[in-house]
């Protein structure tokens, strides 16, 4: 069986989100015994305690919650340090298939999105569309779908910014990636004050 190498292994073989799925759970037998999963567990937990520390604390003290600009540098940053995800095809050939990542093409879009006043990306999930043509993909028709999930500034006309948002993903699919974005779906999730 050959490991994935765009998890985070600990050196026992053992992914982190392994690790970080049962924190909340007694150590296994293997974590017993393992000093990678031991280190590992112990500074997943100083995390989780720290987590729920600073909730605790912002929920009491409204002086703490950080400025949206702060949140939106860390979100970048994280953003930036996604995995790469889902391998999606992008062309066929008869040397071989060509892929890109979901991480790359989901960039383009937070990037677009991002530049929109009054809009705020968060989850973006990419699948490829269904191929009704018969036959090998030519470069460049590779279709995908979007899934955008967005909050938006309390004054924002919803409608009317959700559709110039989807065109406009469209078109940076088209010209940054080189895809077609079939459907872009847009779900408007939460609601700020500017």
């Amino acid at each position: 069986m050959a490991i994935d190498e765009t998890i985070p292994r600990l050196g026992c073989g053992r992914s982190i989100d392994e690790a970080w799925a049962g924190i909340k759970q007694p150590p296994t037998a293997h974590e017993n015994g393992c000093v990678q999963c031991r280190t590992a567990r112990a500074s997943l937990a100083k995390l989780a305690e720290a987590t729920r520390t600073l909730r605790y604390n912002d929920a009491e003290d409204a002086s703490l919650r950080p400025h949206h600009g702060v949140k939106d540098a860390i979100m970048n940053l994280a953003r930036a340090e996604v995995r790469r995800g889902n391998l999606l095809p992008a062309y066929q050939a008869d040397q071989g298939a060509i892929t890109i990542s979901e991480q790359a093409i989901t960039s383009v879009i937070w990037s677009g999105a991002d530049a929109l006043p009054g809009v705020r990306a968060r989850r973006c999930r990419i699948h490829p569309a269904p191929d009704t043509t018969d036959g090998p993909r030519s470069a460049g028709t590779a279709n995908i779908s979007v899934n955008l999930r967005i909050a938006v500034a309390s004054s924002t006309d919803i409608p009317g910014t959700a559709e110039l948002l989807r065109q406009r993903i469209i078109s940076m699919i088209t010209a940054h990636v080189g895809l077609n974005a079939g459907a872009v779906n847009i779900t408007v999730e939460d609601l700020y004050d500017v």
